[in-house]
């Protein structure tokens, strides 16, 4: 990456386009900046099942800023998934390994020849093979929360978790949000920027976590 892109890519933990869109129950789609609290959308279970989750909460939530983003595209199904560097999704070595085992790595990790899960006919998941992976930079840049911490985006299966290389670490981390959204409800205006719970997160994890343990890319918004 360039030192621009670079900077680009540092200034969000884990996000996608604003103009990516998730699959709502029922079978619509919309885009990740037009979703509401309380709205179910399509994820991944525990089992790797196809599931309706959800929607708590932006952990980032950026309406224009410039960001450059790491492109996964498949074949057989075709699909195209946009997410920063940090941004975890899940890869397994070949087409063999059941949706359960697939491990969530970082975006900036994933190579050709490697398999992520994809939404197929209905509401099924199945593995399909990256065939390329380059950078491209959109606005906007949107970081959603679902109880399951899964969500399909653009036809593929991804983390809603960044920065560490740890869905379950991630998951268990923000269990007393899901916990407040549960009892509170989340029927208002979310501000813009990093929501306050990631930042929190973040700061306790550098004490607790080795330095290696985070995305280098990642950190810039969190240590300005």
């Amino acid at each position: 990456l360039s030192l621009l892109q670079h900077s680009a890519a540092a200034k969000t933990g884990g996000c996608f386009p604003a103009r990516a869109l998730a699959t709502l129950e029922g079978g619509a789609r919309t885009p990740l900046w037009a979703l509401r609290p309380g709205q179910r959308v399509l994820a991944m279970d525990e089992q790797g099942r196809a599931t309706y989750s959800d929607f708590l909460a932006f952990l980032d939530k950026q309406a224009s800023t410039p960001t450059t983003f790491h492109v996964i595209e498949t074949r057989e199904p075709a699909r195209r998934l946009a997410l920063t560097p940090a941004h975890l999704l899940f890869v397994a070595e070949n087409s063999t390994a059941p949706a359960a085992r697939f491990q969530a790595t970082f975006a900036s990790h994933v190579r050709p020849g490697h398999y992520v899960l994809v939404a197929a006919v209905g509401t099924s998941l199945r593995p399909a093979r990256v065939v390329d992976v380059s950078t491209q930079t959109d606005f906007g840049a949107y970081a959603p929360l679902t109880r399951h911490g899964t969500l399909v985006v653009d036809d593929v299966v991804a983390s809603c978790f960044a920065l560490v290389q740890e869905q379950w670490l991630a998951q268990l981390a923000f269990w007393p949000l899901r916990l407040y959204h549960s009892l509170a409800g989340g029927h208002r205006t979310q501000p813009e920027g990093v929501h306050w719970y990631s930042g929190l997160l973040y700061r306790l994890g550098r004490l607790l976590l080795a330095p290696e343990s985070f995305h280098p890319l990642g950190t810039a918004q969190f240590e300005s």
